[in-house]
């Protein structure tokens, strides 16, 4: 490190009307900070300009340290020998500081700590003028001009900015435990013009070895790979292509793998070998064939915890987990007791109905386990009533750890839970951290990653957040060989600036909403799609404020299920507007099977296209991407055929008509431009239907710019509608008269074709399926006689056993396939889909059910994603040619007995995207 020490000063006599006797002046080639006696900052002036900085006049001191639980603010301070030592208020607790001094930056390293020792202390903090911009990752106050800037020179130290009307407040806090101690922790004081001040960072994070992340000395976030948008996606092997193909559709160079489609147990981090069959060179090769493609691949994972199913948990559970609850037992207890006594309050367990947290993550069943000595043991509750220090309804040995007798005085603990992977959370200080990342480094690096999403690193020991979720990225980090890496992950903290990419992700639309609910949450006011949009671009505007780029993602495309509607045109423009306006990339969550079930992806890949393109071009005007800024406001791209505009697009504000031709189901949306009027138009399901409008004035346009034929009958032009998104120009008609039009229009729907197949009416059976009869089983409520399996099945269907269904396909067309089962046992059980030219892995595409809210009734089902779908679930669509279409059904999941096996009654093949089959419906069909 390069020191000035002849600048830092004890001053002796009065100079001027800033410094008094026995301050303290800091001074580098950049700046002059001037520290009174008492501790309170008196000046900090930029030499260049000799501009004061310092908010003096709020009086703020130097630091603070919490003692006897109570904040002493400093009082004192002496500098000798390059030693900084402060004293506070009413205690005797003092700390002494290293004081490193370079061209660039004044760092105060805690070297020495007297008297009565903190809990937690202020390094550093400091009062500024600059209120124009800052944030807390960064710590900067900035403007355009100049910038100060208080960084951590490790992770103990965590950064707060606070922005108030005529100052902002820059702080340093760091605390004693858990982890390291606040010996070491500390910060740098940089003052330097804004364009200077990237570079310093760069140093400063060389200087002190920050985590950091840089490719030829550029760090990520300022590279253009982290403004490239990109797919969030689960694939296996043997659908690179498939991947490789919708990178192309959306123009996007980098995509993600999901962790749970190459991950079989997190901790182990072994293979799921039905995707990548052998192991890790079949990831390797997934990787390097999309790199072949100019795809960069990105790692979804998680480093803070470790699956409950994997061998660091059963059958012996390790102790390198976080214990955030512990209490003792009563008495002796028996291997199979179910009512466990312990000697403390257990009120604010999970399960207990007086417990203050209310939401848990995943569901609080998640959370009722309890572990004593080798054995974890799950618990119906907490009681009783009014002790409360008592588990009730034990399940002993649970995920597979044995059932023994503990003794009294055993301690019991509670490992602190992630519901998202059903996991436990890992005591970072455990040498078992060390161990599962270094397993993760050994896949990544082998692999030839580029990108990793951390996910959940924000779910570590709450004691100390800040540290903890640094660390939780760090330690990894330092693992991976390559550089630079686009780095993302939960958990952005002050001390990953140096490392982090992009942030920003707010799990998808409306999946997040849902997974709160079922948590234990509630909410009030439903947000829309685009208060959803809003409310990740809040977090992108905020990333601008500590110069770091913001993604708005992980955004959904999905099919209509349930009260959603499905994604709408309309959303997924407003989202690319702001995509642009922003310079922000998007990230896109979702699955080949709900791709390829929305009637509208086509044309909403399309959008995404063109906007991607246009956004990595950089050649819409400055003035047009503030205007698109605008929340609430929708806006259309008009098409280059329609403006002859050159390079530079054209865009429309438009807003939406409650009804076109009397029914919600086609969307508009209208805006006037130049001397007429702009409309879009779609069905919202993408049905085949025609548009009557009562005018001849009017050109149609598709969503790539194309000329739309339409007719005219009666007067009145008909649009044509189905899959894709029209762009009606009317070049001489107001947005009322257009309005009207398209409210007044008329519309006729194609009458959809629905078939209907009785499960027990399949052309062959193979294997160990059977009619209910053979297998005594009578289900009163079926509509037929049911199909399942007599017994134990192979769940990845490696021995053959199905039965296959033949059905007449009168043109072609998307079609959609729902079941009518049951499942005895109730939760997300399935069956596996298969057609026969496909290789058999009962897995993403090939399941049909997995919708767990069923209550082990009959029930219509597509396609779930497990114990929070609502039935049904969202369609299982084929786009088929006319003629024979032939399906297996394979058992997939149960308990493997003709008693708890889930059981099929009938199917429905439907062209009608929209139609939900109904009992009522089937049993008309069947009579």
């Amino acid at each position: 490190m390069r020191k000035v020490v002849y600048v830092v000063i004890v001053l002796g006599l009065t100079v001027g009307a800033r410094t008094f006797a026995a301050d303290v002046v800091l001074e580098n080639a950049r700046f002059r900070a001037v520290l009174g006696e008492d501790a309170v900052w008196r000046s900090l002036v930029d030499k260049a300009t000799n501009t004061e900085y310092c908010a003096a006049d709020k009086k703020v001191t130097f630091g603070t340290v919490r003692v006897d639980g109570k904040t002493r603010n400093a009082n004192r301070v002496e500098l000798a020998d390059d030693r900084l030592t402060v004293a506070f208020a009413d205690c005797d607790a003092k700390l002494t500081y290293s004081v490193e001094v370079t061209d660039d930056w004044i760092a105060f390293r805690l070297v020495e700590l007297s008297g009565t020792r903190p809990t937690h202390a202020t390094l550093v903090r400091l009062g500024v003028t600059i209120t124009e911009r800052g944030g807390s990752r960064l710590n900067a106050a900035w403007n355009d001009k100049y910038s100060i800037c208080l960084r951590g020179i490790n992770l103990q130290s965590q950064g707060s900015c606070s922005r108030r009307s005529d100052h902002t407040l820059l702080s340093m806090t760091s605390q004693d435990a858990p982890g390291p101690k606040l010996e070491g922790a500390g910060a740098a004081l940089i003052a330097a013009p804004t364009s200077d001040l990237r570079a310093i960072l760069c140093r400063l994070s060389a200087d002190y070895d920050l985590a950091r992340n840089e490719g030829d000395g550029v760090p990520s976030h300022d590279l253009p790979i982290a403004r490239q948008s990109y797919w969030f996606l689960s694939f296996g092997e043997k659908d690179v292509d498939t991947v490789i193909e919708y990178c192309r559709k959306a123009g996007f160079r980098q995509v993600m793998l999901s962790s749970n489609a190459w991950c079989a147990s997190v901790g182990h981090f072994t293979f799921r070998e039905n995707a990548y069959p052998d192991g890790i060179e079949s990831l390797r090769r997934t990787v390097a064939k999309l790199h072949e493609n100019g795809i960069l691949v990105g790692m979804h994972t998680f480093a803070s915890k470790i699956s409950k199913m994997d061998p660091y948990v059963t059958p012996i559970p390790n102790r390198g987990f976080w214990v955030d609850r512990s209490a003792t037992l009563a008495a002796d207890v028996t291997a199979d007791q179910t009512t466990i006594r312990t000697e403390d309050d257990l009120s604010q367990w999970p399960g207990s109905p007086v417990c203050k947290q209310k939401v848990w993550e995943g569901h609080v069943s998640k959370h009722q386990e309890v572990i004593i000595d080798n054995e974890i043991i799950r618990f119906e509750s907490i009681g009783p009533e009014g002790k409360w220090d008592t588990f009730l309804g034990c399940q002993r040995g649970a995920w597979g750890t044995q059932a023994a007798a503990h003794k009294a005085q055993t301690e019991c603990r509670h490992y602190g839970v992630d519901g998202c992977i059903n996991g436990y959370i890992i005591d970072q200080d455990s040498p078992l951290f060390q161990k599962s990342t270094s397993r993760l480094a050994h896949v990544f690096n082998h692999c030839d990653f580029d990108m990793v999403y951390f996910d959940g690193s924000e779910d570590v020991d709450r004691r100390r957040y800040h540290y903890y979720s640094s660390n939780a990225h760090a330690v990894p980090m330092r693992k991976f060989k390559k550089r630079p890496v686009i780095h993302m992950g939960g958990g952005r903290t002050h001390g990953l600036w140096h490392s982090f990419t992009r942030y920003g992700t707010i799990d998808q639309y409306p999946g997040t909403y849902l997974a709160y609910l079922h948590a234990g949450g509630s909410i009030d006011d439903w947000p829309t799609c685009k208060d959803h949009i809003d409310r990740t671009l809040r977090r992108v505007i905020a990333g601008h404020e500590d110069m770091t780029p913001g993604e708005l993602g992980w955004f959904g495309i999905g099919p209509k299920s349930g009260n959603y509607d499905g994604l709408q045109f309309d959303e997924i423009e407003y989202l690319m507007c702001k995509s642009l306006a922003y310079d922000s990339p998007i990230s896109l969550q979702t699955s080949f099977s709900r791709m390829e079930a929305h009637p509208l992806t086509p044309d909403i890949l399309e959008i995404v296209r063109q906007y991607e393109q246009l956004r990595l071009g950089y050649t819409v005007p400055a003035q047009t991407l503030q205007r698109l800024q605008e929340q609430g406001k929708d806006f259309v791209k008009l098409p280059h055929s329609l403006t002859d505009a050159g390079d530079s697009p054209e865009f429309v504000q438009v807003a939406a008509l409650d009804k076109v031709a009397g029914t919600h189901d086609v969307r508009a949306f209208v805006g006037q431009w130049r001397g007429g009027t702009i409309a879009t138009v779609w069905h919202y399901v993408g049905k085949q239907a025609e548009l009557f409008v009562d005018t001849g004035d009017v050109k149609v346009y598709d969503v790539r710019g194309e000329t739309v034929k339409t007719e005219e009958r009666a007067a009145k032009t008909c649009v044509p509608l189905d899959q894709r998104r029209m762009l009606l120009h009317f070049p001489d008609t107001s947005p009322a008269e257009v309005r009207k039009l398209l409210t007044d229009a008329t519309l006729e729907v194609r009458k959809p074709v629905v078939n209907w197949i009785q499960a027990e009416d399949f052309q062959s059976c193979v294997g160990s399926m059977v009619k209910g009869s053979a297998a005594g089983v009578q289900e009163p409520e079926a509509m037929g006689e049911v199909v399942l399996c007599s017994g134990r099945f192979d769940r990845i269907g490696s021995t053959p056993c199905y039965t296959e269904y033949k059905v007449d396909v009168p043109h072609k067309g998307r079609w959609t396939l729902w079941a009518r089962v049951r499942y005895p046992t109730g939760g997300d059980m399935s069956f596996g889909l298969v057609l026969p030219d496909q290789e058999v892995t009962l897995s993403g595409n090939q399941v049909v059910g997995n919708c767990g809210v069923n209550d082990k009734k009959w029930h219509w089902t597509g396609r779930g994603g497990g114990v929070t779908t609502v039935p049904p679930g969202s369609p299982i669509v084929f786009n088929l040619e006319a003629g024979e279409f032939v399906f297996r059904i394979y058992p997939r999941e149960g308990p493997g007995t003709a008693a708890g096996n889930p059981r099929l009654d009938c199917f429905c093949l439907t062209e009608d995207p929209d139609y939900r089959p109904s009992d009522a419906d089937a049993k008309a069909a069947f009579k």
